[in-house]
């Protein structure tokens, strides 16, 4: 409100929003916008005078924490009231459905946001008021007894994950055939690397051995295939002084490098070298003219190189794949209009984008709580930025353009990790949270089939950075007291904590993702806001259900109803990463009902990931 005079009795009106005509008490409306303020005389001759308000949207927005929890019965979940993301400090009064304090049917919740669930699944809402506001926000509860999964007998199709999803930059990095032997046993099949234009092309005439001898380091013995960022530009295209990152200046000249590369590739590494990124981050990267708009700027250079790259790949018999913007962030504008150009989207094989949900200013973010900084879980998996919600937002995207693929077009996010910065934080090279985090990440990414009707298929390609990129990024390394992912020449290095995740999900001596599966039919509980994460899915070998606790709670003794596995008396192994060091394995009991479901009970620590596989 605000509190409008005037210098005579006057009668007021407003534009927008509304009035006291006697007292001028002006409401602000619910949307941003410009009101005029009118007062007129009332004392004869009607003399006015006005002003305008700007109306903005409030700079603190009411909204509790997390706004969805998935629980087991008579378990425990806090909720936090938030001003902007950070904690209200006001007077608050929680209920649950609608009750103050809750009761044993809806379950219980104290004055500081402690739920704990009643004895019988159901749903309920739990509602906070500010008492100093008078605003009130809403959780959704999931309360569940049981964690569930149906594989439809193994004929459910619709949900495929591409083989070779898993990938990794920097693999051509690694010193030697055993490093990257490790590599690879955690299902890693991909490697992303930068061509080397500038090195390749120092003068008009190639010189092939640098990009040579990274591809054969990072396929040796087989089994890797790569990503190639056509990226940056030679000395002789560069132009206003942008050096490396130089808009070529002479799109022509830079296209026929491409292709060059293309028909290089098809000839020297054969079906190794599949898929080409069109530069890398131009939304940040790219040094355009004085006036010139990056955006257009990048689409003119991906609409030259693109058809170039794809006759030469023709003329070669070979098949290739060339996608972009491969932008820092998911961005909307760029992805619409490459989608929509009349060139690019029957030019585009594949759309990506980079995902960091940190950057430099917030590398004091922890795991749980508010420090200054969203936590890392908020982050991670209540948030507008979080990977589930930004890929779906992708999908949104690309279900919209004019590509003849349409909404099958494969999306890949071809760089992510925690946080940016070549610096230590809270959870990345963690022995609790490295495996927690990447788990939730990848979960995410398969469950949106679940979630979102604008995800009808999982990321077709998932790129962790990096393999080695010290200090601070790796997956392998050697393993000290500051967990740097130091990996200096002739050292042994060993698994870093995050590389268990992938181990587990994709590695062939475990789930085996790598080699490509279908995601279950249904699984429940379904991945909320907060609380217990399940993602399911079956290959030509196993089915696998896969259990994430984010949390601090245990569960003990939970079941696990596995129905319509299309196994016929399978063994039952449980695989649980234990303290960020190896994989622990240990045959479960499994009774079935009939048929082919069958049931058992696991007990899940806190901040855990582990899975059950079924198999012959």
């Amino acid at each position: 409100m605000l509190q409008f005079a005037a210098t005579a009795p006057a009668n007021w009106t407003v534009s927008c929003g509304t009035v006291d005509s006697a007292t001028g008490q002006y409401t602000a409306p619910a949307s941003p916008q410009t009101c005029t303020v009118t007062a007129t005389e009332t004392l004869g001759g009607n003399a006015s005078a006005s002003t305008q308000v700007m109306v903005i949207a409030s700079s603190k927005t009411f909204e509790v924490y997390p706004t969805s929890a998935s629980i087991p019965v008579n378990t425990q979940q806090v909720f936090q009231a938030q001003l902007s993301n950070v904690p209200d400090s006001h007077p608050l009064t929680y209920s649950v459905d609608g009750v103050v304090g809750g009761n044993s049917t809806t379950g219980t919740v104290t004055n500081l946001g402690l739920y704990t669930a009643p004895a019988v699944p159901g749903t309920h809402l739990v509602e906070v008021t500010d008492n100093t506001l008078g605003v009130t926000g809403t959780a959704f509860i999931s309360v569940f007894s049981a964690i569930s999964v149906d594989f439809d007998s193994r004929s459910n199709k619709l949900y495929a994950v591409q083989a070779n999803v898993f990938a990794a930059e920097r693999l051509e990095s690694l010193h030697n055939a055993a490093d990257l032997d490790l590599v690879k046993a955690a299902g890693i099949t991909y490697a992303r690397m930068y061509a080397q234009i500038p090195e390749v092309f120092a003068t008009s005439t190639p010189n092939w051995a640098p990009i040579n001898s990274s591809i054969s380091k990072a396929t040796a013995g087989g089994g890797v295939h790569v990503i190639l960022q056509v990226y940056q530009t030679p000395t002789w295209l560069q132009q206003n002084n942008c050096g490396l990152y130089s808009m070529p200046s002479d799109l022509n000249a830079w296209s026929s490098i491409a292709a060059q590369y293309v028909q290089h590739m098809d000839a020297t590494f054969p079906g190794i070298v599949t898929d080409y990124e069109i530069w890398n981050e131009p939304n940040v990267s790219l040094c355009v003219p004085a006036g010139a708009a990056p955006m257009s700027e990048y689409m003119s250079l991906y609409a030259a190189a693109a058809p170039q790259m794809k006759a030469q790949a023709a003329t070669d018999g070979s098949t290739i794949n060339i996608g972009g913007p491969v932008s820092a962030g998911l961005d909307p504008s760029w992805v619409t209009a490459m989608l929509n150009d009349p060139v690019i989207s029957k030019n585009i094989d594949f759309m990506s984008y980079h995902q960091y949900l940190f950057g430099a200013s917030q590398i004091g973010a922890v795991w749980g709580t508010y420090n200054g900084y969203p936590s890392v879980y908020q982050r991670t998996q209540n948030a507008l930025t979080d990977p589930a919600i930004t890929y779906e937002y992708a999908s949104t995207l690309v279900g919209g353009g004019a590509q003849p693929q349409g909404a099958d077009l494969p999306i890949y996010i071809s760089e992510y990790n925690l946080n940016s910065a070549f610096e230590k934080d809270c959870c990345r090279d963690d022995p609790t949270y490295g495996p927690l985090w990447n788990g939730l990440y990848v979960a995410d990414l398969l469950n949106v089939v679940y979630a979102y009707a604008n995800a009808p298929k999982p990321a077709s390609r998932i790129v962790y950075y990096a393999a080695t990129a010290p200090p601070y990024f790796c997956l392998i390394g050697e393993l000290d007291a500051n967990m740097d992912c130091a990996y200096p020449a002739g050292s042994t290095p060993q698994p870093y904590p995050q590389y268990y995740t992938y181990e587990l999900i994709a590695g062939p001596a475990y789930l085996g993702l790598e080699s490509g599966g279908y995601m279950a039919k249904s699984i429940s509980p379904a991945t909320l806001g907060n609380g217990l994460v399940v993602t399911a899915f079956y290959t030509p070998n196993l089915d696998a259900v896969v259990l994430i606790n984010p949390g601090q709670y245990t569960y003990t003794d939970m079941p696990v109803n596995i129905t319509n596995s299309g196994l016929t008396s399978p063994v039952g192994t449980l695989y649980q990463i234990v303290n960020g060091q190896s994989i622990q394995s240990s045959p479960v009991s499994l009774q079935s009902p009939g048929g082919t479901s069958y049931s058992t009970t696991v007990t899940i620590g806190p901040y855990s990931v582990q899975a059950i596989s079924l198999h012959n």
